[in-house]
């Protein structure tokens, strides 16, 4: 299991793995590095092998650290406890936050860029596009369920568990992103499932038809419940979904 320090430097506290050193890490986040993801409330770049998700310095963020600390705690205590509970996440390498008289006015967190993986959902396309039979299909989509049924049966909920937050190399091992989604120490509720569902669903449903996606979704599917109900009700999510993304784009054009 990783060890780590904290300690201070200047107005940066600093959470690492005792086996990152701190001049790299205080490099790195000098670094304006390649972006990646860029919003309103944060920016991902890739600096070397690691990736910095770091909130932007504005007045709005700058209120919102100070009087919601934990929100911004936790993809990296996700990351964390993940890792140690053998769920593939990206390995966690830094957690800084600035303070300012004891508040916190900023952070970053700093963990493995994935190189060499795809998210699932291009992985999949790859796999149409190169004519994969339905073994190695079914191989992976196995393969994905058994990921994600872990991930459950480690106490973590992911509050967007779509294809895009799912990265593999090889179709046989996968590691979860976007961890500021995930909650610890709940229990799922049906309808945080079925979210979870309609999610998966429609990550592939453009690929695949439901013979390939029924027996996908089912071993996930709670055993007191009637399989076909259930997918009937994914699928009926996954249109509304669809239609609300839909919507989105024509708005945005």
């Amino acid at each position: 299991m990783a060890e780590f320090v904290t300690e201070r430097v200047g107005e940066l506290r600093i959470e690492r793995r005792s086996d990152a050193a701190l001049d790299a890490i205080l490099g790195a986040l000098k670094s304006p590095g390649e972006v990646l993801k860029q919003s309103h409330k944060s920016t991902a770049r890739r600096v070397g092998d690691w990736v910095i998700k770091e909130s932007r310095r504005n007045l709005s963020e700058y209120i919102k650290h100070v009087f919601h600390p934990s929100r911004y705690r936790a993809g990296w205590l996700a990351a964390r406890y993940l890792e140690e509970r053998g769920i593939g996440v990206p390995e966690a390498v830094a957690y800084v936050e600035r303070r300012c008289l004891g508040l916190m006015t900023g952070n970053a967190v700093v963990m493995e860029f994935l190189s060499g993986y795809v998210n699932v959902e291009e992985y999949a396309r790859r796999l149409v596009a190169a004519g994969a039979n339905a073994a190695r299909v079914e191989a992976f989509l196995e393969g994905l369920a058994k990921a994600v049924g872990a991930l459950d049966a480690a106490g973590a909920y992911h509050s967007d568990l779509s294809g895009k937050n799912i990265f593999t190399r090889t179709g046989a091992e996968f590691r979860f992103i976007d961890l500021d989604g995930v909650v610890l120490g709940r229990k799922q509720t049906e309808a945080m499932r079925l979210l979870n569902h309609v999610q998966l669903y429609d990550s592939f449903c453009d690929l695949w038809d439901d013979s390939v996606l029924d027996p996908f979704l089912a071993p996930l599917i709670p055993a007191d419940r009637d399989i076909e109900a259930w997918m009937e009700t994914v699928r009926a999510g996954q249109a509304a979904r669809r239609a609300r993304t839909e919507a989105v784009w024509l708005r945005q054009a």
